[in-house]
Order: structure tokens, then sequence, then C-alpha cells
């Protein structure tokens, strides 16, 4: 297939960087900052001035990037925007987490145009997208999917089929803010450990070895237990896919009180500097909060 990759931070560089691998596509790239094309294109792919020039032509156009703005400016600006160079009968797909409304906004607007679309988010990050482990949540037309899933095996060890449009991204939205809820309780109650006689180690070491405790959340405690938090889920991209899950409740006269809690104690982190920490770095919030207490006496390991 003629397949364009639009969006090539941590993980839209990695998934390209797959597809290239199987030497069977001609895979065009395109990043905001061209820097970023460049060891992609020494690997043989080319780079596109534009998401439009990158998509003309092709038959898949594959898209990860931050948010609803850049994926509206991104897909639909008007002289720019992928969707304005694509045939009728080719397929978008928005593996970026979003809004189930811009997915339905989006939807719509490739309808006008005969294009076929997806909204096709990943769980994994960046270690599952280097290993081709991603897993994909996919609305839109099953047939449509179907057409795709061979090329979105080639990035992901699996491709759920959801429902129809905008299914993809609110699985996603569900499944991000059960991880965050999950790692804001651990981070809050391993910091309430300061000041017992309970070694914050050995109540980790214990909490993962029961049933109580989900993987997620027994990997996100150990990790806590250091004290740097390189980015593999970055809090302000926590906080913001948080934020999307409670606005999209909110649009059908729902709260989600657990998931407005967890969205303020990551909003927390960010304005105290953590914005740029791996999500289990909100533990730093709680750390500080005891030492706080205690006269900025060290948190008990």
């Amino acid at each position: 297939m003629k397949i364009a990759v639009l969006g090539l931070g941590a993980m839209g560089s990695r998934m390209a960087r797959r597809l290239l691998a199987t030497g069977e596509h001609d895979l065009t790239v395109w990043n905001r900052t061209a820097e970023a094309t460049r060891p992609l294109t020494e690997a043989g792919a080319a780079a596109a001035a534009t998401p439009a020039a990158a998509a003309e032509q092709c038959d898949l156009v594959l898209s990860m990037l931050r948010d609803d703005d850049a994926g509206r400016e991104v897909w639909l600006a008007p002289e720019t925007g992928a969707l304005a160079a694509m045939a009728p009968g080719t397929v978008a797909a928005d593996c970026s987490t979003v809004t189930p409304a811009f997915s339905a906004e989006l939807a719509a607007r490739c309808a006008e145009r005969g294009v076929d679309f997806l909204d096709a988010p990943v769980l994994g990050s960046r270690p599952q997208a280097e290993a081709g482990t991603l897993i994909f949540l996919v609305g839109g037309r099953p047939a449509v999917s179907h057409r795709v899933e061979p090329v979105l095996r080639q990035i992901g060890g699996a491709v759920h089929q959801m429902g129809p449009t905008g299914t993809g991204t609110r699985m996603k939205l569900l499944l991000n803010s059960l991880f965050a809820v999950q790692v804001a309780a651990v981070a809050e109650l391993l910091g309430a450990l300061h000041g017992t006689d309970l070694d914050t180690a050995r109540a980790v070491e214990v909490l993962a070895a029961t049933p109580v405790a989900s993987p997620a959340a027994a990997t996100a405690a150990t990790a806590m237990l250091g004290h740097t938090f390189p980015a593999a889920f970055p809090i302000d991209l926590v906080a913001k896919d948080l934020r999307y899950a409670a606005a999209d409740a909110a649009s059908r006269h729902l709260t989600i009180a657990l998931t407005h809690t967890a969205a303020d104690i990551y909003q927390q982190a960010i304005d105290r500097g953590h914005g740029q920490d791996n999500i289990t770095g909100v533990v730093q919030l709680f750390r500080a909060a005891a030492a706080r207490l205690t006269g900025g006496g060290a948190l008990r390991r």
C-alpha cells in the first residue's frame, strides 16, 4: 500500500519505522518539525512538506497527533490539510487520543469527500510501539477496518473492532481514565505510609503479589519507589485525556467524579513542574505533601 504517517512524535515515529521495516509499503511521512523526518527518510521513507502533500495518492493515511487542535489543523486546514488531498475510497485512520466529538467531526468531513474513516487509537507506549505490540481500538465500518487490518497488525499485536465511529475513541478514554485513577490512588496511598512503621518498598512488594492490585497498578507502584520518572506517558497528556473523558461524559449530562478528581490531581502535578514526567511521577505530589507536614523530612523507604 501507499501509506502516509502524519505526526512523528514518540509514538508516530516508531509506528512509521515498523511499517518501513516490512519493506512492503511506499511510505511518506510528515511532521510539524521537519527535522524529525530525517531518520525515516534515511531509512527509505519519503518526506512531505505538508499533510496534504503526504496524503496525496495514498491508500491509507494514519495520524498520531497530540490532541483535537492538532488533529483539526493537520486533517482539515483548507490548503495544507490531509483530507483535501485524499481521493474517494481511500482510508483515513486517526490513531490519536482525541474527543469523540472530534472523531465525529472528522468522520463527517471524510464522508463528504467519500473517504472512509476509522478512529483507531492505540493502547501501549514507546516499548510496545517499538515491539509492534500496540493494541488498536477501532471505531468505524467493519469492512473498512478489515481492509486495513493487515497493516495495523504490522504495528500492533491486536485489533479490536469496537463499533461505529467514535467507539474506538471512547474506549481509549475509558481505559486511560481507569489507568490514571489507579495510578493516582496508588501514589496517594504510598504517600500516606509516611510516618508509619510500614516500609514502603516492602508494602509494594506484597501489594504486587496480591490479587488486589492490577498488573498495571503493581508495575506503577514499583516504579514509584524510584526518584526519576522518564516519560512513557507524560503527566500533561494524562491530564488532557482525563479532561477529554470528563467533557465527553458532561456532553451527555453525566458526571464521572473519580475521573474529575484524578484530573485535578494530575493538574496539580503539572502546576508543580511535573508535567513532563511519566504518569508514575504523580507520586512526587504526595511525597512533597508528606514532607511538608514533617518539616521536610525524607519519606520512609
